[in-house]
Order: structure tokens, then C-alpha cells, then sequence
């Protein structure tokens, strides 16, 4: 929806930046195993059935936050979220999508729509 109304990446990681503070404390502190599963350290941002003891073991690795130990009953690798780098790729992908659908940044209907 950003691309299509003329929205920026970097317009869109600043809305992201100014809007919503909380969210960005939130996801500093959480991570993903290899099937999706959320591990995080506030215990309201818990994934689905996270063991009370999986930040604790996550966050023991010496070298945390740049690396991290996979809790019992998770998969590796772990990533950890990273909304802006993704919010970026997504626009990319979305930009390039809409282009070769024959869209064009200023278009005000969608590609292949009948002219009025």
C-alpha cells in the first residue's frame, strides 16, 4: 500500500520510528528459531507456549546480543527481528512487483485498470 501511494522506504521507517516506540523496545528483545517460534524477554511478547526459561537460556551466550544459545524445545538458527531492514526489503520487492505489472510511481489507478 506505501508504494502505491507514494510512500518512501525511508518515509516508511520514519512513520515506524515515530509511531510506535513501544513496539521497537518490544522486538530489541525478541527473537525467532528456524520454524517461526517467538522467543521474547517481556513476558507479554511471550511466542505461543515459551517456557519461562527460554530467555534465560537465549540470552546466556556470552557474546549476547550478537549471537545466542537455542533455548530447549527450539530450533536453529535463531534470527532476531529486524522490522526496519524488512520493511525495507518489502517495499523493494513490492516497488519491483508493481513495475512489472506495469505501475508507475505517481499512477493513481492499479496496473491493467480501464481508463475512465
Amino acid at each position: 500500500m506505501a508504494v502505491w501511494l507514494g510512500i518512501s522506504a525511508d518515509e516508511l521507517v520514519a512513520m515506524y520510528r515515530a509511531r510506535f516506540p513501544v513496539l521497537q523496545q518490544y522486538e530489541e528483545n525478541m527473537w525467532f528459531d528456524a520454524t517461526g517460534r517467538r522467543i521474547a524477554k517481556a513476558h507479554q511478547q511471550h511466542g505461543y507456549g515459551q517456557p519461562k526459561d527460554a530467555w534465560k537460556q537465549l540470552s546466556s551466550h556470552e557474546n549476547f546480543p550478537l549471537e545466542a544459545n537455542v533455548p530447549e524445545g527450539y530450533e536453529g538458527p535463531l534470527y532476531r527481528a529486524d522490522r526496519v531492514k524488512e520493511m525495507r526489503a518489502a517495499h523493494a520487492e513490492f516497488t519491483r512487483r508493481m513495475r512489472a505489472a506495469g505501475w508507475e510511481p505517481g499512477d493513481t489507478e492499479p496496473p491493467g485498470a480501464a481508463p475512465e
